[in-house]
């Protein structure tokens, strides 16, 4: 009897620490599944984080470019206003401090400076031309001043014609409508002047970007390829760098011959 009941409490605590074995194991087994899924969910947040503001940099980068090469032709936001384009490109490789490699910080510090000095030689040498611009605008309002002058003078006129033909304001009313009419012209011709000497200075300004471009061409070159390296899909940096290349000096080139046709005919227009 006491040796079966001796058995019998040795085979359930026998039993009993297989099960607390058992579960043991299994709490490890848990603990380390969950260590794993937690770090590949943290894993998986930090590559989308780091996608999204890689593709927020190439995105904004490509946007500078679009702006940086219709600049001359712009008019910009007033009151000292930085444009959306300009501003969300320093934004975007700033906010890549948070999510990538030291090497992939240093290379958007660079680019940045880069853009950032190509977008201020150009604007630099849009100036004149803004001046100018501003110089027409004073004009125009002037010609609308003595046009609304006329309009007024023409309308007394008639008004005297129909009450007091032999009104000595006859005379002078028209006077001054043959002095505001000759006036008209000469703004006219001054702002004709400067409308030639504003295009002058666009192309000035033209030149200056696309003196510019092969530089910003390759700072979005260099950020295409720094998002492929920092999202791990490989690719054959040499032949890749070499496409880019390529694309970018015919670009230039073709841009190059585009403009050189465009001011052949304007030449021609202003002779």
């Amino acid at each position: 009897m006491n040796n079966s009941f001796y058995a019998a409490i040795t085979g359930a605590l026998v039993a009993f620490i297989g099960v607390l074995i058992t579960l043991r194991a299994n709490q490890r087994n848990f603990e380390t599944n969950l260590k794993e899924e937690q770090k590949k969910a943290r894993e998986e947040r930090e590559f989308l984080a780091k996608h999204k503001a890689l593709l927020s940099a190439v995105e904004s980068v490509t946007r500078f470019v679009n702006y940086y090469l219709t600049l001359s032709d712009r008019e910009l936001p007033k009151d000292g206003v930085t444009p959306t384009d300009i501003s969300e490109m320093s934004i975007s490789l700033n906010r890549l401090h948070f999510y990538c490699s030291i090497d992939t910080i240093k290379q958007s510090i660079a680019m940045s400076q880069i853009l950032g000095r190509a977008y201020a030689q150009a604007l630099k040498a849009k100036m004149p031309a803004m001046f100018i611009a501003e110089e027409i605008k004073g004009i125009d309002v002037q010609i609308e001043m003595i046009k609304e002058m006329n309009r007024e003078l023409q309308q007394e006129i008639l008004t005297l014609l129909s009450t007091d033909r032999l009104s000595p304001i006859l005379v002078s009313h028209r006077q001054q409508l043959a002095a505001n009419s000759k006036s008209i012209v000469g703004l006219v011709e001054k702002k004709n002047d400067l409308i030639k000497k504003k295009y002058h200075a666009t192309e000035v300004c033209r030149d200056v970007v696309v003196k510019g471009l092969k530089e910003v061409y390759g700072a979005l070159s260099n950020v295409l390829l720094m998002a492929r390296k920092e999202l791990a899909f490989p690719i054959d940096e040499s032949e890749y760098k070499t496409i880019l290349v390529q694309t970018t000096e015919q670009t230039v080139s073709d841009l190059n011959s585009l403009l050189n046709e465009i001011r052949a005919e304007i030449a021609k227009r202003l002779q």
